[in-house]
């Protein structure tokens, strides 16, 4: 594999595997964000729904001399404090409805879309799933899609009085945003310091890969050499010499020096002696015995 390639493809693994780690830490602590955010709705929309039976019980006994009647009273107190209340986080925030000729009728002002002028909606239309809910006289937390259609995670709660139900309510996008915007920053600064990391430790490991590179090119070259010493060696049949794998003719111990550990020392073996040097022979030709002892001395 190209070098090049190599070392991006080391770049990508050890990104995904960061990114893998991260995205599995982001979803257990998005997970456990979830749900603490329902246990805190579920308890607001209880205590809410309380709280308006409590002032609508109080009505009740005490507002008789008021000509619309307690369950007016009541909403008017109700609408008088929600016009102070601007929600909570960047989204959240508490409808209060009714259910009327099969539709759903919003009592408080929205916060998002159709603001002071809510608009009904049917009761078998897919959106405002929460409201629908507790206007059926059910409590729990769901996530669904509000009057907007927008997907929310909301606690829904019945209104014990006047067929009332009240919604606790937060858009997941909110909630989801900063786990996403972790991830992000997490991927930029994960590629920008693993490129980094790369970086430096080919930079300082570089070196010692050409060295050794190297030395294996060497040690190669040496096993080829002892492989060509252990075969068929191309000598000449008068002077001896050997060729060797470009094509030149070299002496016996140039050859066997260049691709061996061994060195070479001159002399002159007794049978060369008698032929090319016969004149320190005939100082001793008395003694055929001493020759082998001359010799000896010699060499």
């Amino acid at each position: 594999m190209d070098p090049k390639k190599r070392v991006w493809l080391l770049i990508l693994i050890m990104f995904l595997l960061v990114i893998s780690t991260t995205v599995v830490s982001v979803g257990l602590l998005y997970q456990t964000s979830i749900k603490e955010q329902k246990i805190r709705l579920a308890e607001t929309a209880k205590s809410q729904a309380r709280l308006i039976e409590a002032v609508a019980n109080f009505n009740k006994s005490y507002s008789n001399n008021y000509s619309p009647g307690a369950r007016e009273a009541t909403l008017v107190q109700i609408r008088e404090a929600h016009s102070n209340y601007q929600g909570f986080g960047v989204t959240g925030e508490f409808t209060l409805a009714e259910k009327k000729n099969k539709q759903i009728i919003f009592l408080l002002s929205h916060r998002h879309y159709d603001l002071d002028n809510p608009k009904p909606v049917p009761c078998d239309s897919p959106i405002a799933e929460p409201m629908r809910l507790a206007l059926s006289g059910k409590s729990g937390v769901v996530i669904g899609l509000d009057y907007r259609g927008a997907k929310v995670l909301a606690a829904h709660e019945p209104v014990g009085v006047f067929g009332l139900g009240i919604v606790a309510k937060i858009d997941l996008a909110e909630i989801r945003a900063p786990f996403i915007k972790v991830i992000n920053i997490t991927a930029i600064f994960s590629f920008f310091l693993i490129t980094l990391g790369v970086s430096i430790f080919l930079k300082l490991t570089n070196p010692l890969l050409r060295n050794l590179n190297n030395t294996i090119e060497k040690l190669q070259k040496v096993l080829r050499e002892v492989k060509v010493l252990r075969g068929i060696l191309p000598i000449c049949s008068f002077c001896k010499k050997i060729r060797d794998d470009k094509g030149y003719w070299n002496q016996v111990e140039v050859y066997l020096r260049d691709r061996s550990d061994a060195d070479f020392s001159h002399g002159i073996c007794p049978e060369c002696m008698r032929k090319h040097y016969p004149g320190f022979l005939q100082q001793d030709t008395h003694k055929t015995s001493d020759q082998d002892s001359v010799l000896s001395k010699w060499f």
